[in-house]
């Protein structure tokens, strides 16, 4: 038995079925809801109904669920690496979340015993054996014939990454929560012009974005992590993690809490129909009390790219992925893989070797050159100075080769936020990172 190469859409929704921003989920399930209710708590008394009701699409009654406070929850008690499925769906208007196919897959790891944590994103084009099927097909077709727990399945069947729980969103809980928070700033590493972009009735809302840093409303940010034009799903994956940190940054601010305080009844209600998860709240609440604090450098972020994956045409006619499976071990050890822990006589941890280039792109007089000198004290190998053409109000690091410990460090010692990391993949290029000091640049 062979599956349609879209089993539940004709071509025309494929174009339509662009990758969902699966890190807004991220957030609104694992930060979000359970900070709101935590800080609210003497005005939502019964925020355990109200979140089960938005997590599980209203199941269960006030009259059945105890009454959740601080005491109640307590911290996570978790002695074992915890990974969850977040499962983004190309789900359309009145449409059954349960016949969707995931469009984006990624996995969330958190580990209490190194406290770390980490993200693996998954194409959706990955060609793959189904379980207990007798047949392989894309990996998103893995929700349409058996929901999240045959994702799950599937998920854990290929990777050999045991999933133990999912948390599954469509297109608004991206949306409205960058809302919510007032917007978030991205850094587009490339121009943008996408006259074909889908719009949700299989028409099309043309897209375009210039080079630079922007603040993006919710609408914004959903067109940015959904365009396909002049790009593959890799920089789409990649800039999906891109957006999640910018999402975290902003939620962790205390400009953006004061902003979603006040909309807690809004976002509860919004979001019923929008996330569906098989963790209970008390357990939402304690995930986000243990990933709250973890510092940018303990999060790691991987991509099943173009280096671990080739280009296959199947008899149908289909373009798929082929993984290559000898490499994902390395990906794994990656994922999984904790920072280096310092010496007690060590405030900050040696560099990785990497060639960086500072510029900049304010009008402070010899900024460059003194980030230069401060950079070098710490270790780091600054091998260029000079000016940025134009002025920049942000701070930018773009990596040219996917070393993302090497910039999370280099943006810690720059006292800059993770979101401030931008990925620009060019092998040919001599440097590993160039750093544009903007306006927001505080020297230590």
């Amino acid at each position: 038995m062979k599956l349609d190469k879209n089993p539940t859409r004709g071509a025309q929704r494929r174009r339509g079925g662009a990758t969902v921003a699966v890190g807004g989920a991220i957030i609104v399930a694992l930060i979000v809801l359970p900070a709101i209710g935590l800080l609210a708590m003497g005005v939502l008394h019964n925020i355990t109904d109200q979140l089960n009701h938005v997590v599980n699409g209203g199941s269960g009654s006030s009259s059945f669920v105890p009454k959740l406070t601080l005491s109640d929850v307590g911290p996570w008690q978790g002695t074992q690496r915890l990974n969850i499925l977040l499962l983004g769906i190309d789900q359309r208007p009145d449409e059954n979340p349960n016949i969707a196919r995931t469009d984006t897959m990624i996995i969330l790891t958190l580990d209490p015993a190194t406290k770390t944590a980490g993200m693996m994103s998954i194409p959706r084009d990955l060609y793959v054996p189904l379980p207990n099927r007798n047949m392989q097909d894309r990996i998103n077709t893995a929700h349409v014939y058996g929901g999240p727990s045959y994702a799950m399945q599937t998920v854990e069947y290929n990777f050999g990454i045991p999933i133990q729980h999912y948390v599954r969103v469509n297109f608004n809980a991206l949306t409205t929560l960058v809302d919510l928070v007032g917007g978030i700033d991205v850094y587009v590493d490339q121009n943008i012009n996408d006259p074909t972009y889908p719009n949700m009735n299989y028409g099309y809302d043309p897209f375009s974005i210039s080079v630079g840093w922007h603040h993006m409303d919710g609408a914004t940010a959903l067109k940015y992590v959904r365009t396909r034009h002049g790009s593959s799903d890799f920089y789409r994956m990649r800039r999906q993690q891109q957006v999640i940190m910018a999402l975290r940054d902003r939620i962790l601010s205390t400009d953006a809490i004061t902003k979603l305080l006040p909309n807690a009844p809004q976002i509860l209600q919004t979001m019923q129909s929008s996330i569906s998860t098989d963790l209970s709240p008390s357990e939402i609440v304690q995930l986000i009390l243990f990933a709250k604090d973890l510092p940018s450098r303990n999060i790691s972020q991987v991509v099943i790219d173009e280096t671990m994956t080739q280009n296959w045409t199947t008899p149908d006619g289909a373009e798929v992925l082929i993984p290559i499976r000898d490499r994902f071990g390395k990906l794994r050890a990656e994922l999984y893989a904790p920072p280096t822990p310092l010496p007690a006589n060590q405030a900050t941890p040696t560099p990785e070797p990497g060639r960086i280039a500072v510029q900049n792109g304010t009008n402070i007089n010899g900024l460059a050159t003194r980030v230069q000198a401060n950079l070098k004290k710490l270790g780091f190998d600054v091998v260029e100075v000079g000016n940025a053409s134009g002025s920049h109000p942000k701070s930018v690091i773009i990596d040219y080769h996917g070393r993302q410990r090497f910039t999370q460090e280099l943006a810690a010692a720059l006292g800059l936020p993770a979101s401030s990391i931008s990925t620009s993949l060019n092998a040919n290029n001599p440097l590993d990172a160039l750093v544009i000091l903007g306006d927001d640049f505080q020297q230590k």
